[in-house]
């Protein structure tokens, strides 16, 4: 028994000391222009493999069990393993497998390649960023198996969140309107926080609103409160009360409007919205449901509140959406074309950039370089094909439906299965239209709260709350 104990402390002190690197790298990574270039990405990926040697090396020297073990994992990790292998496939020297390509500018050149992907360094990269994703995933799994520590770690994600929206509006508004102290080269007028795309910039935001929504409902809505303060000031003006958190909220919000990212704010709506009505579906006992119904008020408010005092370029582009749809869908169809060059093999990961070009003609501008599809979707389709480039979306949808299960059967409220559903829906929206997720700090985000959520179903099926599947 004293041994067991022992193995169990271990695993604690464990899980405990690694919560501060993987922290580390999801508060820093956006600082470094959302970490687009390979240099960060090998950087990330350093530190982020010492800590899963760290993991496994000393759970093995203690004997210790993961709470969350790899076989309780086999559709997630089947999946994820199959994509990585077809990555691997790509750049081995098997080109004759693949048609040769054609540029739109000659026809009747045919283009042969060595390998399946177009560029396949780059594939390699790829590879290693979707590999870095899964060890993360997995490191965030056993932190957060710990109710406490989930709690404590989707806090602190949310203030990490937070602090990057006040950084966005103090650069856009007290420092001249630049990145992090350096000259813009365009998005002039939008906050961008250290990220050198404003749409990912606002899907990073729209993260946190969605935590920020669930963790107010949550003290709104807790009927044990340990060691809290149950009175109603505790709960509304303590320490972690709903006015601090909603503080931090509004900023995220303001923050967001001043991104002039149309799809961020309507991405972020959806995610908010959709935790509120999913907090109102519950009837538990003790539940204050007019003070969560007043959410449903108060999320337009704050938004409008947002776009009167920082939305006039906001309120322009909206106006042009007509304008920019038209632009877009004629893009799509090109890269709709490119998929049907390659249904089944695509261009290889990470090779948009440079396959596209192929394709590009009138209408769509030649003025811009088009280095993505602007769709997360369609760029998973050109790069992997249609049954590869599925999996992650087969990926998330499981998980999706898995949380969407396991809060069906639980109980009563549940924060942190609210915040993975909405971050989800955010991602999954955004993403129609944008490649958010193709930036690794955002995704780094999106793992982080997915796999905190995927932690509290797994610890809920294992308490008798039900069985999830």
């Amino acid at each position: 028994m004293r041994k067991t104990t022992r193995y169990h402390s271990d695993r604690f002190r464990l899980n405990n000391q690694l919560m501060w690197p993987v922290l580390g790298v999801v508060f820093l990574s956006p600082f470094a222009f959302g970490s687009t270039k390979p240099s960060f990405w090998l950087l990330w990926s350093a530190l982020l493999s010492l800590c899963g040697t760290i993991l496994f090396a000393r759970m093995a020297l203690s004997g210790a069990r993961f709470r969350i073990a790899p076989r309780n994992l086999m559709v997630l990790f089947g999946l994820f393993s199959v994509l990585g292998a077809y990555m691997a496939f790509q750049v081995l020297p098997l080109g004759s497998l693949a048609p040769s390509v054609s540029t739109v500018a000659d026809p009747t050149t045919r283009i042969a390649l060595n390998t399946i992907s177009l560029t396949p360094h780059d594939t390699i990269l790829a590879l290693m960023r979707w590999a870095n994703y899964g060890l993360l995933f997995f490191l965030v799994l056993q932190m957060t198996s710990n109710p406490q520590r989930a709690r404590v770690f989707i806090n602190l994600v949310y203030w990490a969140i937070v602090i990057h929206a006040v950084v966005g509006l103090l650069f856009l508004l007290q420092f001249g309107d630049t990145i992090l102290g350096i000259p813009k080269w365009k998005y002039f007028g939008s906050a961008m926080g250290g990220f050198i795309n404003r749409n990912s910039y606002a899907t990073f935001l729209a993260f946190g609103s969605v935590i920020g929504i669930n963790l107010m409902i949550e003290r709104m809505t807790e009927t044990n409160l340990g060691k809290g303060d149950s009175s109603l000031f505790g709960r509304y003006l303590g320490k972690g009360g709903v006015v601090i958190i909603g503080l931090g909220w509004v900023v995220l919000v303001m923050t967001l409007i001043a991104t002039n990212s149309r799809m961020g704010v309507f991405a972020a709506c959806c995610g908010m919205i959709a935790s509120v009505l999913m907090a109102l579906a519950k009837r538990t006992a003790g539940t204050n449901r007019i003070a969560i119904w007043t959410f449903l008020l108060l999320i337009p408010a704050i938004v409008g509140l947002g776009i009167i005092g920082y939305g006039t370029t906001f309120i322009e582009r909206v106006g042009d959406v007509d304008a920019a749809a038209d632009v877009r869908m004629q893009l799509y169809q090109q890269v709709v074309t490119m998929i049907e060059a390659r249904p089944f093999l695509g261009f290889g990961g990470n090779s948009f950039e440079y396959a596209y070009p192929l394709f590009h003609q009138a209408p769509v501008s030649v003025d811009l370089v088009w280095d993505k599809a602007h769709s997360t979707y369609l760029a998973l389709w050109a790069e992997y094909g249609l049954v590869f480039g599925s999996i992650p979306m087969l990926i998330v949808a499981t998980i999706l439906f898995q949380l969407s299960a396991a809060y069906l059967k639980v109980p009563g409220q549940d924060m942190l299965l609210r915040s993975g559903i909405g971050v989800i829906l955010v991602g999954a929206v955004h993403s129609l239209v944008d490649f958010s997720l193709e930036i690794e700090a955002v995704t780094f985000a999106f793992v982080v709260i997915v796999a905190t959520a995927w932690a509290r179903r797994f610890e809920l099926g294992n308490t008798g709350y039900g069985t999830v599947p």
